[in-house]
């Protein structure tokens, strides 16, 4: 997903690198379009560049939040998987010292007949 977005990011940064191009190559040659045309031609460009910029400053907010969100999901998994990780190794070495202690002992439990613990 952010891979995806990226690549949007740049797809919008060369749209936006062409059309600055464009607007500097029309503002430097001349125009076969009466005079008045020009500025508000020009004015629809900045406008529309202005758009792009708001829409890329908009969309990198909402990634920084949504990565944001994303690293302190995965700092409580860490932490998360450290706890269990502790818990699994006391649990066995609580198993390997009943294991050696009960060693070649044999337990008779009472309440289950006929079973045995060795």
């Amino acid at each position: 997903m952010l891979a995806t977005k990226e690549e949007q990011l740049r797809a919008f940064q060369e749209e936006m690198s062409a059309l600055k191009e464009n607007l500097l190559a029309d503002e430097k040659e001349p125009c076969c379009l009466p005079q008045r045309a020009a500025p508000k031609d020009t004015c629809r460009l900045h406008r529309e560049n202005d758009e792009k910029m708001c829409n890329m400053e908009q969309w990198a907010k909402e990634q920084k939040i949504a990565n944001e969100k994303l690293g302190n999901k995965l700092r409580e998994q860490v932490k998360y998987i450290a706890k269990l990780t502790g818990e699994k190794e006391s649990v066995m070495l609580l198993y390997t010292r009943i294991k050696k202690h009960s060693h070649g002992h044999v337990i008779y439990t009472a309440s289950v007949p006929d079973q045995f613990i060795w």
